[in-house]
């Protein structure tokens, strides 16, 4: 398969990055350096908090995008959180 077209990956957190004990598993670090020498950028989408999210790849933390909380908090790289508030009409 030719990926070189790819430039960003979207991938969740509960059992994709985690494991069943809630676990990053031991090969992801080099997957994410491999997509980093591709130039391919990280989108980590949960339904987690931000901060939960966060604490499970603390190593790489300033290095891919997070959409946490089903899309109500966006953060990007080395930027401050975005807190998106829907109007109560569209709830």
């Amino acid at each position: 398969m030719n990926f070189s077209n790819v430039k960003l990956v979207a991938v969740d957190m509960d059992g994709t990055l985690l494991n069943s004990e809630h676990e990053l598993s031991d090969r992801f670090i080099d997957i994410f350096k491999g997509l980093k020498k591709k130039d391919i950028h990280l989108v980590v989408a949960s339904g987690r908090q931000y901060e939960s999210i966060v604490s499970k790849l603390e190593s790489i933390k300033n290095e891919f995008t997070v959409v946490a909380e089903n899309g109500g908090v966006i953060s990007q790289i080395n930027k401050e959180p975005v807190l998106v508030d829907l109007p109560q009409s569209d709830i």
